[in-house]
This record gives structure tokens, sequence and C-alpha cells, in this order.
């Protein structure tokens, strides 16, 4: 190392809270850029001198077994993830929490109980007020292969978390639940992200990847033993005809040329070799004949570019289907997971669903991505990715949905507001709008605003105290660069046409969903089988009732009207109730009125969703809408206009920029 090497970097004490604005740098990373530049390839390599970061933290003082014993060991698979808690965080956090306890994951068929190292009932709520100062908090998914060998899961998990607690040379605090309603039982573990002493928990990334892993598979092979070879190779002999990517398939990629061909030519001996090499052949002969392989001569082997690909799409294929019809089978419908349709939104952009909502779950239960199961009224069982859902529990089994593929481009609206802004120096306000659009209703240029408020508080446009709008000059590429983040993280449009099933919908006082299939049938084509046909029998009944009610005749007229005269008769019932236990009166509202209150709560009605607004004497029910629930409990104002209210919620006055 050169002298100029030697004192290129030189740390020099600075006054206190001097944090070393000229540089811009942590001090970490200004080591770092002097390791780098006195050895060029410092994290750059991977080799076990080299430093990457994986072993900063605790856990890397934690002793792995030697690579002979790891083969006979039970196979243990182990997803981690970090979580980080601020914002919106520790809500998601919490309805994770909530749903790996849902129903239907035990053994019985009950919900997921929590445990942890002393009791088998823990208070989730009471979890979750301890780490809500936390930064973050680790989760973990431990599968063994075996697990259905195991005497006690509980058991396992605790000497588990007891190991790792002698690995991390800290106490931690963890919950874990152990679910059943899979092939392969699993447990979910929660761990907040504090060591004993209150202050924030730093694992090695070494030991969340490997080391975690490796601790589940000593004690699952300490229980059942080491497994036999027998059982090594009947493992392996199964993967030969697997619809799915598999060990033998990541061997023969590591056994490929640079041209991408496998050689497999020649004796490869005795013993273990020998074995090799006919599970190699035998599924190079499976790939072969589904398109995935190709024999360019004897012995030499091509792989199809597209083979890992194409095999873990089978596979997702695969558990998908099995997972539709336990669900099916749970329900006591097995037969409608016979003629069944995976949703792809990618591929199918125009694609609409609409049905009964059979189930949900979760597509990847350590990244909280969700998928459905719909009956639709084309008389087919689809299944739904549907990601990130941020108010799943929402979604009520039995009630109807529709599902569109989210289009991830700029809306007509967002063009509106750059078309106007692009005239007027990047600003954009409702009197801008009313004067490029003479036409455009106060509830049409309030919808610009609505979505104007929406971008704010993705600190995408700025708002002027005067109510005017700072529109950026790539407003529309940010916006598209947004819904693309935002359709990957939630690929499919969900909306419930109605929360209620088709058996309260036919006797229903409120404007049904039902009722606005009778008034526009084209609307939604029904199959003669399956939920089709339930439909169908549903729509037949809610004639029926709408004709002893005087809204429908026998020949199959309806009254004018009939959606708006179902609705007012279900408020009014539902009007009645609140007069009745506050005393109040129920006032009604017109076109032009100012709608003003305390937001008290919502009421999910059969016609839909309402908010009840309360005054001191009176009270209104007005269509709910989600920015209402920021100012829950708290006063807000409205004008009603021909299309809905224009909520003026958390506007203040005076001079600024929001």
């Amino acid at each position: 190392m050169s002298d100029d090497l030697e004192n290129d970097f030189k740390p020099k004490l600075g006054r206190i809270r001097d944090v070393g604005k000229a540089s811009g740098k942590r001090y970490v990373n200004r080591v770092m850029n002097a390791a780098g530049r006195m050895n060029p390839h410092f994290g750059k390599i991977r080799s076990g001198k080299a430093f990457t970061g994986r072993n900063i933290g605790r856990g890397t003082g934690a002793a792995m077994s030697a690579r002979s014993q790891r083969f006979q060991q039970r196979r243990v698979v182990v997803k981690a993830r970090f979580v980080k808690l601020a914002g919106d965080g520790f809500r998601k956090a919490a309805a994770h929490l909530r749903y790996v306890q849902r129903d239907g994951v035990s053994k019985e068929g009950e919900p997921g109980a929590l445990y942890n190292d002393v009791s088998d009932k823990v208070d989730g709520e009471e979890f979750l007020k301890r780490g809500k100062q936390d930064r973050h908090q680790f989760r973990f998914i431990v599968s063994a292969e075996d697990a259905g060998e195991l005497a006690d899961m509980k058991a396992l998990t605790r000497d588990l978390m007891a190991q790792a607690e002698r690995d991390l040379d800290t106490k931690l605090d963890w919950v874990a639940v152990d679910h059943f309603n899979t092939d392969n039982p699993h447990t979910h573990i929660i761990v907040r992200g504090v060591d004993e002493r209150g202050a924030d928990l730093v694992i090695a990334r070494d030991y969340i990847s490997r080391g975690f892993r490796q601790r589940a598979q000593e004690l699952v092979t300490a229980e059942l033993g080491p497994r036999q070879e027998h059982e090594i190779q009947t493992a392996m002999r199964r993967e030969i005809a697997q619809d799915r990517f598999t060990s033998i398939d990541r061997d023969l990629q590591r056994q490929t040329d640079d041209n991408g061909v496998l050689d497999v030519r020649g004796d490869p001996g005795a013993g273990y070799a020998r074995f090799k090499q006919s599970l190699n052949l035998a599924r190079l002969e499976k790939l072969e004949g589904m398109g995935l392989a190709e024999q360019v001569a004897v012995g030499r082997w091509r792989l199809a570019d597209n083979m890992e690909t194409n095999l873990r799409a089978l596979g997702q294929r695969g558990d998908i289907i099995k997972m539709m019809h336990a669900e099916m089978r749970r329900l006591d419908r097995p037969t409608l997971a016979a003629n069944y349709e995976i949703f792809r939104p990618d591929d199918q952009p125009d694609k609409r669903v609409i049905g009964q909502l059979v189930a949900k779950g979760l597509a990847d239960e350590i990244n909280d991505r969700f998928y459905l199961v719909v009956e639709g009224i084309d008389g087919k069982t689809h299944y739904a990715e549907i990601g990130q859902h941020p108010d799943i529990e929402s979604l009520k089994p039995r009630s109807i949905v529709e599902l569109t593929a989210r289009q991830a481009a700029p809306r007509k609206v967002d063009r509106t507001i750059a078309e106007i802004a692009a005239k007027h120096n990047g600003l954009y306000s409702a009197d801008l709008h009313a004067a490029h659009d003479p036409k455009a209703s106060h509830e049409f240029i309030a919808s610009h605003t609505r979505r104007l408020e929406a971008l704010r508080r993705q600190k995408m446009v700025r708002r002027f105290s005067n109510g005017d709008w700072e529109i950026p000059g790539n407003h529309l590429s940010e916006i598209a660069a947004a819904e693309q983040r935002f359709a990957q993280r939630a690929p499919v449009n969900i909306l419930t046409r109605s929360h209620v099933s088709l058996d309260v919908q036919a006797s229903a006082t409120g404007a049904t969903w039902l009722d606005r299939t009778l008034l526009n049938p084209s609307k939604a084509p029904l199959a003669n089988t399956g939920y089709g046909a339930e439909v169908t029998t549903a729509l037949e009944r809610r004639r029926i009732y709408l004709v002893a009610q005087g809204l429908a005749d026998q020949k199959g007229g309806y009254r004018r009207g009939l959606l708006s005269e179902l609705e007012r008769r279900e408020l009014e019932k539902a009007a009645r109730a609140i007069s009745d236990a506050t005393g109040k009166t129920f006032a009604a509202f017109s076109k032009g009125d100012q709608i003003k209150g305390v937001y008290s709560r919502d009421l999910q009605l059969v016609s839909g969703r309402y908010a009840l607004v309360e005054q001191s004497k009176e009270f209104n029910l007005v269509p709910w809408r989600s920015v209402l629930e920021r100012a829950r409990g708290k006063a807000v104002s409205g004008i009603v206009g021909g299309g809905g209210i224009s909520w003026d919620i958390g506007r203040k006055k005076g001079i600024g920029i929001s």
C-alpha cells in the first residue's frame, strides 16, 4: 500500500453535533469509500475474505454444521422479511398479525392461536402495543419438509427461538402461530425489532438467510433423525416427473457451458455419481417432452432459455389448482373447481370478472400479497392474485365483486389537469378549469380537486393557500411511473357490487345488485351453469318481490325511478332506528344544500355504504366516501351537487403552501 493511500483517509473529530455537512456523507460511508479507493475490488467480489455487510449485526458467531452433515439433515424452508414500521407500516403489521390468526388455519379448522415461549395463548393486541414505537420487526415462516411427522410444532418453535436467543446473545420478544391449512404445515413467527435493552435489534443478513434455517434443520433432524439414503433417493426420484422447477433442473443449469449446452457423456463411475446421472438423463427426457430441452447430439443437450420461467409458472399454476380444490372442498362445493380460470391482469387487460367471493388468502405470506377466489356469473371459478390490499378485511365471503386489471397509465382527469396547467404557467385551479371548460359542472371540477388532494399526499403536487395548485412540467410522466409502481403492488381493481349475498338481496328493502341487473341485463351476461344459474334463480325471486311491492308488473315492466325508491325506503327505515336511539330528527337534503356536522360513523346498508353526519338536534345520512375517514369524529362540511357531495375537509385558511 502506498504512503498516499495510507494517508488518504484521516478520521477527524468535529464539534458536538457536527455531522459533516460539507461532505454530505456519514462517517461509516467515508470509511467504506476510503477502503474502496485502497482496494478496487472492495465490496464487488463475493469471496470469503470480501466485506459485503452480510455479517454486520448479531448472529455472526453462530456455529454452522459441516457440509457433509447438512446433506443428511431434514430439509426446512425459511422465508424471512425485515419490515419497517414507520408511516403506514405499523397499521400493516397489525393487519398481518390479525390475518395470520384467521379462521381455518388450525388442525381443527379454527382460528390460529398466538403463542410465545411461556404461553399457549398470547394477546396479539398487547404484543402490538409493546412494539408500537419499534423501528422495525422481523417475520419468519418456517416450513419443515417433514412437519407432519413432528410431535409438537410449538415445542420445536420454542426450541428454535431459544437457540436464536443464544446465537444473537439477547432475549427476544416474539409470537408465533402454526398453520395447517396447506399441504405443508408451517409456522409464522413475528419478532420485535428490539433487543432486551430496548435498543434496535440488528441481525446479520447471513444469519437471517442461512443461519436461522440451519438451526431449524438441526432441530428437526434431532427429533426425526437424519435423512436416510433411501429417503433422499426417493425424494429426488419424485422430482423427475414434476411440472415445476426442481433441484435437478438447477443442477442441470449449473452444468451447461457458455453456449448453453450440457454434456452427459462418459462413465460417471459408481455410487452416488451414477445415481445422479440417471436422474439427470430421466429429467432431460421429461423436459424434452415439454419442449424445454433438446438433444443436439448423442449425450449433448441444450436447455431452453425460458426453461426456468416456464417451469416456475407451471408450478405456480399447479399450486393454485390444488388450493382451489381445497377451498371448494372446505365449502362443500367440490365440483366448482373443475371449471376454473386464472385471472392474469398482464395478459388480460380488458378482462372483467363478476361473481361471488368465496375465498381469500395469502398468495405470498411473507410479503402480504393476497388472492381471491370468485365464482363467476360466467359459470367459471376464477383465481386472482390481487397483490397488496390495504383493506382486505372489508372483502367478505358471499359478497358480489367485480375484478378488472389496473391500468398503469395517467387517468383522463390527470390529462385535463396537465392541459390546463400547461396553458397557465404550471398552475391549476377550479376557476381556471371553469374558464377552460364553461360546460363543466361544479361536481366535475371538484373531482379533479379530489384527485390533486390524493396526489398532494404523495408529494407530487403542491397546493397554495389561495386554492391554486402547482403542477410540475413532468406531471404525466411522474404519474405514469407512480401508477406503474402501484399496479405492481396491486394489479387488480376490486369493486364491491354488493356486500350481501343473493339470498339477502332477493327480499331486501334497499336497491340491490339484482335490481341493477334486472334493469340492465346486458351488463351481466349469465351462464346457465354454476353461479350464473344461481343468479338467474335469484333474479326471478327478486322480480316476484318487486311485483308484490308494487314496484314492477307481471309483464316485466319496472316503476320509473325504481332504484331511487328502493334506496329511499331503506334510508327511511335506517333513519327511524337512529332517531329512536338518539332522539334526533332525520334531515333529508337536496341539490344545492350544505351538509354540516360531525361525521360520527358509517353504516353498511343493502343500497350501499352511508355516513352519519350529526348536528345538535338533527342528522343526515349521506353516501360514504373514503375521504371522510380522515375526519371521523370531527366536523365536516360539504355542498350537495348532482353527482354527489363535494367535501371540504382539513383545509385551513392562511398564507402558505401545503
